[in-house]
């Protein structure tokens, strides 16, 4: 064998010595160190404070004219009353054109004996009288209902029925 094929084949064999060496039973161990994980922290929850809204200024309804607001107000008088013309009587009679009409004249509806002596005629005075307490007004009538302890309920009513008087 040549010179330098010779130290080749030497070197070969050292480097696989020292490989096979490393991989040995009798090599040293390499430490090896577990170390612990680190503690998990919980996530903290931060509170996202989100300035309110600066609140809208109130939006002012459109003031209803007397004759809405009766409408309204008459929604109480709906369970015993009608309104439009022709329209049926039902516990009360129907006050279409009630405002000027005469007290117990409506047709084909049977009035107290109280409401035909009254002999009243309807105008705006009386009808708010007669709306802030019936049975005061003309005492003995039928109508059950107690009255309009507001003013302006009985006003706006009165517009309503004015409003409802007549073709």
């Amino acid at each position: 064998m040549s010179k330098p094929t010779h130290i080749a084949l030497i070197a070969s064999l050292l480097l696989g010595a020292s490989v096979l060496g490393a991989c040995s039973k009798d090599a040293p161990a390499k430490k090896v160190e577990h170390v612990a994980p680190a503690p998990v922290k919980p996530v903290q929850k931060t509170e996202v404070k989100v300035a309110p809204k600066p609140a809208a200024a109130p939006v002012k309804a459109a003031a209803l004219s007397p004759v809405d607001a009766g409408k309204k107000v008459f929604t109480r008088c709906k369970a015993c009353h009608t309104i439009n013309a022709g329209g049926k009587n039902r516990v009360g009679p129907n006050l279409h054109n009630i405002v000027g009409r005469s007290a117990a004249t409506a047709d084909n509806f049977k009035y107290s004996q109280a409401m035909i002596d009254s002999k009243i005629v309807w105008t705006a005075e009386n009808l708010d009288q007669y709306l802030a307490k019936p049975k005061t007004f003309i005492p003995k009538n039928k109508m059950a209902f107690i009255g309009l302890k507001k003013q302006a309920d009985r006003e706006n009513l009165i517009a309503y029925l004015k409003a409802n008087s007549g073709d």
